[in-house]
Formats: C-alpha cells, sequence, structure tokens
C-alpha cells in the first residue's frame, strides 16, 4: 500500500509498505510523488495545498500490543520459538517489557557481576566477529541484541543470525576463517533463543530475520503514547492519584509540542512535580518538555 503519513512531526511515504524517505513539510511533494498520490496546487500561488494526513493507526492497542511482547517473551523462555523481533518507538517500555517478563520467569542476566546468567544483553556495535564469539559462549542461552542494528546490517552478521534463527532440528553456525589465537571453534551447534529490540519500523528491519521470527511492532502515534504512559502510570503505587492527575493532563495538554514524548519524559515530569511542587512545575517542565523555547 502506497502512504505519506505524518510521524513524530515529519512526513514520510511507504511503497507497498516499505519506508522509502523521510522529509520535511518542503518535500511532501516529492513524497507525494513517490507514493503515486495527487499533488494538488494553489491557483494562485502555485505552492502546495498541504493535505491533511492522519497517522497510520492500527487496530491493536497499545496495551495489547505490550501483552503480545510479554507473550513472545515467555514463548522464547519456553523454547517455542528462536526468535522474537521487537520494533518501534524509542522510549516507551519496549526493553523493560521484555525484561520484566524474564524476570517473572526467574530468569537473570547475566552480568559481570552474575556471570552464570540465563541471558545476555549486547546493546550498541558489535561486529560480525564478536557476535559470532557471543552466539558461541552463550549457545544455550538466550541473546538479547537491544539496539544493535550494526550487526545485522552487515552481510556477513546476517549471514550468522539467519544460520542461528534456522528452523532446522540442528542449527549449525560456521566461521570459515582461520584464527589461530582463538579458542572459538569454525563450526557449533547453536540451541539458544534471540530477542532483537530496535527504534526501527518493522518495515525496515531484515526481512531474512523478521521471516524466520514472530514480530511486534509498537511504532506508537502521539495519542497512542499518550495512552501508554497513562496506562504505566495508573500501575504505579508510589505516585499518588494527585500527582498522576495533573501530570497525565499536563501531558495531554502539551504532548503535539513536545520534542521527545516517551516514558522517560513522562517520569521526569513527575520528578519535576515532586521537587517544586503544583505552584512551580508546570513552568519549568513546559521549558524542558517542549524544547527549551
Amino acid at each position: 500500500m502506497n502512504a505519506v503519513e505524518f510521524v513524530n512531526g515529519k512526513y514520510q511515504t511507504r511503497i507497498n509498505g516499505k519506508l522509502v524517505k523521510r522529509t520535511k513539510l518542503a518535500h511532501l511533494e516529492y513524497t507525494m510523488k513517490k507514493a503515486g498520490l495527487p499533488v494538488t496546487k494553489s491557483p494562485v500561488v502555485g505552492s502546495m495545498v498541504v493535505p491533511t494526513v492522519q497517522p497510520v493507526v492500527s487496530e491493536f492497542s497499545p496495551v495489547e500490543r505490550f501483552e503480545f511482547i510479554s507473550d513472545f517473551t515467555q514463548m522464547i523462555v519456553d523454547g517455542d520459538i528462536n526468535s522474537f523481533v521487537l520494533t518501534g518507538s524509542g522510549g516507551i517500555g519496549k526493553t523493560t517489557c521484555v525484561a520484566n517478563t524474564l524476570e517473572l520467569a526467574g530468569l537473570v542476566e547475566d552480568t559481570p557481576d552474575q556471570p552464570s546468567g540465563d541471558y545476555i544483553v549486547v546493546k550498541g556495535f558489535s561486529t560480525p566477529r564478536a557476535l559470532y564469539e557471543t552466539l558461541f559462549t552463550y549457545k544455550d542461552r538466550i541473546l538479547i541484541l537491544d539496539d544493535a542494528d550494526a550487526v545485522f546490517k552487515d552481510p556477513t552478521g546476517a549471514n550468522i543470525l539467519k544460520a542461528a534463527l534456522d528452523d532446522k532440528e540442528k542449527r549449525i553456525i560456521s566461521w570459515n576463517s582461520s584464527r589461530e589465537d582463538s579458542e572459538i571453534p569454525g563450526r557449533f551447534t547453536y540451541n539458544g533463543r534471540v530477542i532483537f529490540i530496535s527504534n526501527k519500523h518493522i518495515s525496515d528491519f531484515p526481512q531474512a530475520i523478521v521471516s524466520r521470527s514472530q514480530k511486534v511492532d509498537v511504532t506508537l502515534t502521539t495519542e497512542e503514547i499518550v495512552e501508554i504512559i497513562e496506562h504505566i502510570f495508573e500501575k504505579r503505587n508510589d505516585i499518588t492519584d494527585e500527582v498522576k492527575s495533573e501530570v497525565m493532563e499536563f501531558i495531554k495538554e502539551n504532548a503535539e509540542d513536545a520534542t521527545d514524548l516517551n516514558i522517560r519524559s513522562a517520569v521526569s515530569l513527575i520528578t519535576l512535580r515532586t521537587k517544586f511542587g503544583p505552584a512551580k512545575w508546570k513552568r519549568i517542565a513546559k521549558y524542558s518538555f517542549c524544547g527549551c523555547k
């Protein structure tokens, strides 16, 4: 499906569901032509008549999609699936939802202080060789690649992951390159599972990985982000109802002008309300929340 969307204050075009360009208003004409949509000109000045572009809204609510995150994470824990791709808006609790589900299942993270945990989280940059060695080291455990998009952008890294996510009874991963100083074998059987967490849209994620995985996308509209923030606030018992009500009212009034609307920025508003009290907090909150204008 071809469409022009308005997301996070910018216009973008999808051709058959694939994001091809993200633009500012000045390039809206280009995006519409790219999508094969009609472009209307003003008869007076010849400039574009900007259409009302509605955000793409899912039939599944944000709360329901977060329930799906827990469901698929539990399937990873139970060994029912080999991989799960979780994509979408940043700062809305994707990683926290996964971590909470793992904790409820009784799993602990492998860290320098706890080196025998049930799963490991790799964040940021990772080379294909480092990925191979990590998969070997944790070949019977769960690997979470959190915003580690560079590893599958590299063809070698992508091929390693394709082997790791195969649906064959035995998944064999190989590194056919001589390296005398390594204790890692050139091939091994992988029995682990992988969870991908990314701020990308699901349509921008490598198809070879998506096709081998269960997936949830939580790319949310402004209204949906507000909805998930309100849902999270309702579950917090460490905040009074008065503070929750004040902060949520502020968020709803200023959501469209927020420079970074997410759970982290919402929680920071609670901190400001607690620190400065009902008389002053809204002024300093608006200054920070809406981009220091």
